[in-house]
């Protein structure tokens, strides 16, 4: 009998601890999966959360403010990925994908900006040469008054004010059809060669890459500017 009874107590403490880590095991795993399943949604419902949270002296934001201060560890990850992402002097604009608290508390750019190095240089290199002419000709840029805003001035609102605004075009070097045929098809693209079909890159994910020599020979003459002339030994 007090077999039985050790028996009975010993599959009830199994039942009870079954149930008290099994419920928050699965409950984190169909959170999680929740997480991954969420789509994409268009750019226009994110400016809608952060132009309804322009002003949180709103008595309905007041359970918000505590998120916002959480949020500000996290502001400088946020720049800095911001930073990463800036569309190049030969990109008129880049869209990219963003992960944004429900709140309007905090938004990060979620993509890694990877490049080939070759492609890269020669790309600064050719802006090197235009950036000479743009300071002798003043095409693209125009100069600054700072600061550009009053410090009792309400910011800007992106819809309203900059989206139907077009941007100034790329700054783009003219390439000879003859002497850059190699490249001049797609050297001024966002992640060039990325969705070509010859085998360049090893796909979407861009981490690696092989170019054939016209290319590459090609590549080094437009980045000269920018190579050292002195060679390792």
């Amino acid at each position: 009998a007090l077999q039985a009874m050790l028996l009975d107590k010993s599959r009830k403490w199994a039942q009870l601890n079954n149930k008290r880590y099994a419920s928050r095991s699965s409950a984190a795993t169909s959170s999680s999966a929740a997480n991954m399943q969420k789509e994409s949604l268009p750019p226009e419902h994110l400016r809608k959360v952060m132009k309804d949270h322009g002003d949180m002296s709103s008595k309905k934001y007041r359970h918000d403010k505590r998120v916002y201060l959480g949020a500000l560890k996290f502001v400088p990850h946020a720049v800095l990925k911001l930073l990463e992402n800036m569309p190049m002097p030969w990109e008129q604009l880049r869209t990219v994908q963003v992960l944004y608290h429900v709140t309007g508390a905090i938004t990060f750019v979620d993509e890694i900006p990877r490049v080939i190095e070759p492609i890269y240089t020669a790309q600064w290199g050719t802006m090197w040469i235009m950036m000479r002419r743009e300071k002798r000709d003043r095409r693209h840029f125009k100069r600054m008054r700072f600061p550009p805003f009053d410090d009792e001035e309400p910011p800007i609102d992106y819809a309203d004010n900059l989206l139907d605004i077009e941007p100034l075009e790329a700054i783009n070097m003219e390439l000879d059809p003859n002497e850059d045929a190699a490249v001049c098809d797609w050297f001024y693209d966002h992640m060039p060669l990325r969705y070509d079909d010859r085998g360049y890159v090893n796909g979407p994910s861009y981490r690696t890459w092989r170019l054939p020599l016209p290319i590459m020979s090609t590549l080094h003459r437009l980045a000269s500017q920018l190579l050292s002339d002195l060679t390792d030994r």
